[in-house]
């Protein structure tokens, strides 16, 4: 979460001043381009994590709890057959899912700065 937070206004400003002297973008879109930049990284970085809770809870609904070490045999099993596939599996989705919740969490924390501003 901390990269998002801090690096995609960070982007997003970069992102900005490229696009903005070159094109017509305006701050939403240049927030969806930093947003689609930054994410990938982000769940990158956080989904081994994110893969083990998708175990556990799939796990759980077959009526069973099982322990964060079952859970991560069970992950490098997929990794034995797999490969790193077999831990980025789905993953697609979740770059999509943060690529719009990070646009929309800037978006409002702007709207409510320019509020607060403009109060």
């Amino acid at each position: 979460a901390m990269l998002g937070l801090v690096g995609q206004p960070r982007l997003q400003k970069y992102i900005q001043k490229e696009l903005g002297s070159k094109s017509t973008l305006g701050g939403t879109a240049t927030n969806l381009v930093a947003s689609a930049v930054v994410s990938p990284i982000y769940v990158v970085a956080t989904n081994p994590l994110s893969r083990l809770e998708v175990i556990m809870q799939t796990n759980a609904i077959n009526g069973k709890s099982i322990t964060v070490g079952e859970a991560v045999k069970e992950m490098g099993a997929d990794m034995a057959k797999f490969g790193m596939r077999g831990v980025f599996r789905g993953q697609g989705i979740g770059i999509a899912k943060a690529i719009v919740s990070l646009t929309l969490f800037h978006e409002g924390r702007i709207a409510i700065a320019g509020a607060f501003r403009d109060s």
